[in-house]
């Protein structure tokens, strides 16, 4: 899971950190793009081991403009994982969701498009 992701966003051009607290930074030297991104891979507990990844994930939103993502092995328990948080949630903290196939091809599933309060 880390190296895939780690890989992608090298990739993709971002100078990638992670040996911090967050399983994944990074930011694009050119655009400014910043990620925060925590990883969980496939265990026998799914549901706890997400619950704690978003947990970790929400707890570290500090920057506005930065991006922050969950990284998942792309499998049926995490994607029920998924379907179980709502739309809005999702919107409302613009989580990225980044699905790591069996050959470690990483896809990025973006947040609903923000919409304006009242709107």
């Amino acid at each position: 899971m880390q190296a895939a992701i780690e890989r992608h966003f090298r990739e993709l051009g971002f100078n990638v950190d992670a040996n911090g607290h967050v399983d994944l930074t990074c930011e694009h030297p050119q655009t400014g793009e910043r990620w925060h991104i925590e990883a969980k891979g496939k265990t026998s507990a799914c549901g706890l081991d997400f619950r704690t990844c978003l947990g970790q994930l929400v707890q570290g939103i500090r920057d506005r403009e930065a991006r922050y993502g969950v990284a998942l092995p792309e499998i049926p328990q995490y994607a029920a994982q998924i379907d179980r948080v709502s739309d809005w949630v999702i919107e409302a903290l613009h989580i990225h969701w980044l699905l790591v196939s069996p050959e470690g091809i990483v896809s990025v599933k973006r947040p609903p498009n923000r919409t304006p309060h009242g709107a």
